[in-house]
């Protein structure tokens, strides 16, 4: 049996039930928590819940009307507060039907708590058709990548019983995440999995491996997208406007996500010329009726590709003035020297006369400066890049100073030094090129050093020589014997797919990246973590 490639499609199939439950009435209405809403809105648009019959969809906490004889469909988080709120619906008398979804797994004291304060209310219990627990713990963001907010192991635990899988658990012993694991492990005992289920390989890595892909520039659509402008649940703000970059009704952003920026803004206007040329050839039909009735059909569908392509041209747009105003494309050259120990000086940085652009720097001057810091940069070059970038940002110094204390406890941790001779790999940088509409970024298009999790997985599923030193850092857990197993080499001709979570902060720079390897390697591989961070969200906890 084959994997399924699509967390959104998986996520959709456990949700129709929900939306869409097996009874004839004539339309519905539906209720959810902040935590729920999260994990319809990648997935669904207004018009989707309208063809499932549901006319009206409403926040826990917005303000609403009586309505009788009106069918309710709730989801919701099995928390105290949500619970709280579903009770005063009835006992505000709202809805005249209810069915009851929560995203998981009740508590039974909670349980208990609902039937108590509905047993209170004069035809509450009545009113309830039937109550229904879940495993939707986890948001899709992408058809393999997703966030779990903070909810790892009932998060990994819902993506497993949805892509119908049988897990095999890989995690890193004496690590932050053996007793994250070890939780999963339990809870995954309790469940029999069908035999037929395909072998999906779960690696849980501990974060410390690789703080260098978190932290540094990127040259990707996508990940300098989420840097500059900072995307949230696949919705990115641009003055007033909100664009939608779900991939189910985006193709253009499913397919240039992960291209380098030239790469992506050339895709971008290939699509727009692809318009310009639909749009002649179907002006210039003519008049016959089977042909004005084929291009009369076409109109809503190029409606939307339109709209499409321009949302992307306006994001590039903006993209492109701040990238070249901070000079990201630099800050990503300079960053790929430092990964592959070539030499950088002061002179390489091209500082700005205007004090107000180099102020607006300052987030990427200390990104840069902390991957000197984490990859045990020349100390001279170092201070001498902290005295020209003169970081002035109170939050940024001790962000800074966080991190020079934490590499200093770190130097002579043996733990670390051994992970780091088991991944560490050397890549080298291709010539520059310049390409299409951005020949200013050339930069954009220098080879990436592979991550510390890229070099994990080639070490683990490539390279034999590696299996026995892993083995001695690498625990199994093999769900079909529910046991510890050896790990072996062939793993890779077992598995139908790898799915990499990172339990402290995952991005899309490193979703990129194993995008491109899940292609050389020719299996899925799917990406998250409890959070998706960008560069400041994520060093604002070191403040």
């Amino acid at each position: 049996m084959q994997i399924n490639t699509s967390l959104i499609q998986a996520q959709r199939d456990a949700l129709t039930p929900i939306l869409k439950p097996d009874i004839r009435i004539p339309w519905k209405i539906l209720c959810y928590d902040s935590y729920c809403e999260k994990r319809l809105s990648t997935i669904y648009r207004v018009g989707d819940l309208r063809e499932m019959c549901i006319t009206l969809h409403f926040n826990l906490d917005q303000n609403r009307e009586r309505l009788h004889g009106v069918t309710a469909l709730y989801f919701i988080q099995p928390i105290q507060a949500s619970i709280e709120k579903l009770v005063e619906d009835f006992n505000r008398d709202l809805y005249s039907e209810v069915f009851i979804n929560f995203s998981s797994p009740v508590e039974n004291t909670l349980l208990e708590y609902m039937a108590k304060e509905l047993s209170k209310i004069s035809g509450a219990v009545q009113k309830i058709q039937k109550v229904y627990e879940h495993n939707l713990d986890f948001v899709a963001l992408n058809h393999n990548f997703f966030n779990l907010e903070n909810q790892v192991v009932t998060g990994l635990f819902s993506i497993i019983m949805a892509l119908k899988v049988q897990p095999l658990i890989l995690f890193q012993k004496n690590s932050k995440i053996e007793q994250i694991a070890k939780e999963l492990i339990e809870k995954l005992k309790q469940f029999e999995f069908n035999s037929d289920y395909p072998l999906l390989a779960i690696i849980l890595p501990d974060r410390d491996i690789d703080l260098n892909t978190l932290i540094m520039h990127s040259n990707t659509y996508g990940a300098l997208l989420h840097d500059t402008l900072n995307i949230k649940y696949n919705k990115v703000k641009l003055e007033d406007q909100v664009y939608d970059l779900s991939p189910q009704y985006d193709n253009l952003w499913l397919q240039a996500c992960n291209m380098a920026l030239p790469d992506a803004i050339d895709k971008i206007d290939n699509e727009l010329n692809d318009w310009n040329t639909q749009y002649q050839q179907v002006s210039q039909q003519n008049q016959e009726i089977s042909s004005a009735l084929n291009a009369i059909d076409l109109v809503p569908q190029m409606n939307q590709q339109k709209k499409m392509v321009d949302s992307h041209i306006n994001l590039a747009k903006q993209l492109t003035q701040i990238a070249k105003q901070k000079s990201l494309d630099k800050f990503y050259q300079l960053g790929q020297s430092i990964l592959q120990n070539e030499t950088v000086t002061v002179n390489d940085y091209p500082q700005s006369e205007d004090n107000q652009v180099e102020q607006s720097k300052e987030i990427d001057k200390l990104r840069l400066l902390i991957l000197m810091l984490l990859n045990n940069y020349n100390q001279q070059e170092f201070k001498k890049f902290e005295q020209v970038f003169q970081i002035k940002n109170e939050k940024y110094l001790n962000i800074l100073t966080n991190f020079k204390q934490r590499v200093a406890s770190n130097q002579n941790n043996k733990q670390q030094s051994v992970y780091k001779s088991l991944f560490a790999a050397i890549t080298s940088k291709i010539p520059n090129s310049g390409k299409g509409l951005l020949k200013n970024f050339q930069n954009y298009l220098l080879q990436r050093k592979k991550s510390s999790i890229v070099q994990m997985l080639e070490n683990l599923f490539l390279n034999e020589l590696k299996i026995d030193e892993l083995q001695s850092i690498l625990t199994m857990y093999d769900s079909r014997v529910k046991n510890i197993s050896r790990l072996e080499f062939g793993l890779l001709s077992t598995i139908k797919g790898i799915l990499v979570c990172f339990t402290e902060g995952a991005c899309y720079n490193e979703y990129a990246e194993l995008s491109d390897f899940a292609k050389s390697i020719n299996k899925v591989i799917i990406y998250g973590g409890n959070k998706i961070y960008n560069a400041e969200e994520f060093l604002v906890q070191f403040q």
